[in-house]
This record gives C-alpha cells, structure tokens and sequence, in this order.
C-alpha cells in the first residue's frame, strides 16, 4: 500500500496512485452482485472472464464501500479512488495467502526451514506483481486452495480434497489442470463424490448468468476473449479464432488550440486509431487440458513419488502458458511457484539456478519483443526453470506427516 499511494509521488512527483487496472473490472463485477445483478456479470462493460467465486467473496467490500460513497476508478480512471483505502488491504491480503500453504508443502516435503525463508522470499516476489499490478488475487487464492488440496490428498482426506478443489475452481479454472493428477491419486471408488464436491460450487454460482444471459455467458467463459493490443501476442495467435477483427475505430479528444488574439480555447478533436484484433484463448486452452490428462495417466500408472507429483503439478500448470495465444505475465506465477518448492529438494546450486531462471523469465514476461522472440525466450527460461527443478531424492515418497495430517475424512 505503500508503494501504491507513494511511488509516484516520490519518484515522478504524481498525485496518482498505483491501483491495479484489471482488479476495477473484478470490483465492477462483484457490485453487480452486491446490488442483486448475479445474472448479470458477464453482460456488462467490466469484461470479467473468470468464474464468479472473486466476484461473490468482494460483494461485500462492494456494498460497504457503496455506503460510504467511495469512488471506484472503473469507466472514468480516476486519480485518487477511495475504494482503494478499503480494496487494496483486502485484495493484498487474498493474494498473500498462497504464501501459506506453499510454505506447509515445502515443511511437509522435509524441507529445512533456512531454505523455506529463501523459498518464501522469491515466492513473495513472484506473487507481487500478480496482485499488487495486475490486480488478481483470484489466481494466488485459487492456487493456495488448490495447494491445500494437495496436501488432503497426501493425507488421504478425500473429502476435504474435493471442497478444496470446488472453491478453487469457482474462484479461478485454471487449478483444473491439476485436476487429472489428483483423480490419479483418489481412488476410484471415491471419483463420484469427489466429483460431485468439485462441481457443485461452480454450478451454484454460474447458474444465474446462464439462465438470464446465456449467450454473453458462454461466450466469455468458452471463447476467453484476449486482446493482442494489451498484452503479448505469442505465434500461436495467428492460428487462434478472431472473435473481433483488426479495423479503424474513430475517438474523441479534448485539445486546446491557440486562437489569434493569444487565448486558448478547448475543442474537440476526432481520431482514427488501427486497433488490433481480439482473439479467443479458450480452444488452445484446450490443448493444455488434455496435455494435463497424459500427466494424470502418467501419474495413475508410475505412482511417483511426492516430490515428483508436485514437479508434475508444476508442469501441468504450466501447459497454459505454452499454448498461450495471448501472454500475459501473470499466468508464469503458478508454475513457477510450484516448480521452486520442487526445487527446494534439489542442492543449493540448482535451486540457485532455478531462482535465477524463474526471475529472468517473469522479467522478460514483460518485454516487448516480435510473437516468436517473445515465445521461444519466455518458454526456454520456464522450461529451463522446470528441468532444473526436477526433484533428485526420492526419499521422500510420503508428505513428513504432522499433527494435521493424522486426521482421514
């Protein structure tokens, strides 16, 4: 918070504060629930694409702020948006908590607890500019989540596995690639049930917008609209569906023009700007959830040990940033998190390397640079980063067990 309110003003001497642009959509989204609009998130100007599980968890900071007739910096970017005095703790806050059960897992794999410090300061650093810039803790909470779920599956807390995974998926789909590898390790008897807990959240809540707004409904969360003006077109982008095509749009300015006797007077100006086109990341999404189903076959029939399954989870959420149409730099952080707690069985050197690797590639994450530059420098760090994380013990082919993890439901 300190960085958002200070660093302009200290370094660029700017009374503006830093508010996350993408977390003003999440907030409009969770007003619309907040004000008895549930049906109505996806058709609205807020472009929100993920599952509603954020957008339920923020209604209520919405209607307080609502009350106290805040301002929020959404149609009209505002300055100073008040909200922010009572969003941004919160949403610090949820991003953070995937610190937690990161930190349990390394404990639970045996990891000594100077090694754990090193591990939650590239952790933290890895977590900040998804919440803190970008403005999505719905990522950072659906993993943490999804981490938790983890650990119930090395406990063998089948129930507590799938109400995990159920609040995770409603918060953020992207945990659903790690879904094949925890089926893998259920056993079979138990995948109805755990089905049903993983589903049922997601239903509850995607059932009013499909009823009152099928089409707008489907179209977002099934086509996944990205915007190669905004963010990193990879090459997959030239093979992916055109949802709006490249075309000249006219905008409005305000302009000041100096008149002869010496005054300026504003008047309004028209331009004609080349926007670029937008394209859907839903089909090669795809291609990622079947390259998660192989790893799940590959876990059910070579059974690998626990730090294998995690390196496993790190590859499998990885799988989205290959066949990306559409970078955007945040979508490293759940692969990269995973792949430095696998890592932390590793010797000192390697896991010095896998840092290094992980930091090169969020740094270049941000780059411009043309489709294939971009692609081939980005995804060779992170795959370097995934080589160099593979576990070498496998000692550790059972979670060190703790006062918690006697507990089976």
């Amino acid at each position: 918070m300190v960085f958002s309110l200070w660093w302009n003003r200290l370094f660029y001497r700017s009374p503006n504060w830093i508010t996350p642009g993408d977390l003003w959509n999440t907030y409009r989204a969770s007003q619309y629930v907040a004000w008895g609009g549930a049906g109505q998130i996806y058709n609205n100007p807020a472009s929100f694409q993920t599952f509603p599980g954020i957008a339920v968890l923020l209604a209520p900071v919405a209607k307080l702020a609502g009350d106290l007739h805040l301002s929020e910096s959404f149609g009209v970017a505002l300055s100073e948006p008040t909200t922010w005095w009572l969003l941004g703790p919160i949403e610090l806050a949820l991003g953070a908590t995937l610190l937690f059960p990161l930190d349990r897992l390394a404990q639970r794999l045996g990891v000594a607890s100077r090694r754990r410090g090193v591990l939650l300061v590239v952790e933290t650093v890895l977590i900040w500019p998804t919440v803190a810039y970008w403005g999505h803790p719905e990522d950072a909470l659906s993993l943490a989540l999804a981490v938790y779920g983890l650990l119930a599956t090395a406990d063998k807390a089948w129930f507590r596995v799938g109400i995990f995974f159920g609040l995770a998926i409603v918060m953020q789909p992207l945990v659903i690639l790690l879904v094949p590898i925890v089926v893998a390790l259920v056993p079979v008897k138990r995948w109805p049930l755990l089905s049903v807990e993983m589903l049922l959240p997601s239903v509850l809540l995607l059932l009013p917008p499909l009823i009152q707004e099928w089409g707008p409904t489907t179209r977002i969360l099934l086509k996944q609209p990205n915007y190669i003006a905004n963010n990193h077109p990879t090459p997959w982008a030239s093979l992916a569906p055109v949802l709006i095509p490249s075309h000249l749009q006219t905008f409005e300015s305000l302009t000041y023009v100096k008149l002869a006797n010496g005054l300026h007077r504003a008047t309004e100006v028209m331009h004609k700007v080349h926007t670029l086109p937008v394209v859907a990341a839903g089909p090669g999404r795809i291609l990622a959830v079947v390259g998660a189903c192989l790893i799940g076959v590959l876990v059910k029939i070579r059974q690998p040990s626990w730090p294998q399954v995690i390196w496993l989870a790190a590859l499998a959420l990885s799988l989205r940033c290959v066949v990306e149409p559409v970078m955007v730099p945040y979508y490293l952080l759940p692969g990269l998190v995973l792949a430095l707690v696998a890592a932390s069985l590793t010797p000192a050197s390697r896991l010095t390397l896998v840092c290094v690797a992980a930091a090169v590639c969020s740094w270049l994450s941000y780059c411009r640079f043309s489709p294939w530059v971009y692609y081939i420098s980005v995804m060779g760090f992170l795959v370097v980063a995934l080589v160099w994380s593979w576990p070498t013990s496998n000692s550790a082919n059972t979670l060190v067990g703790d006062a918690h993890a006697k507990v089976n439901i």
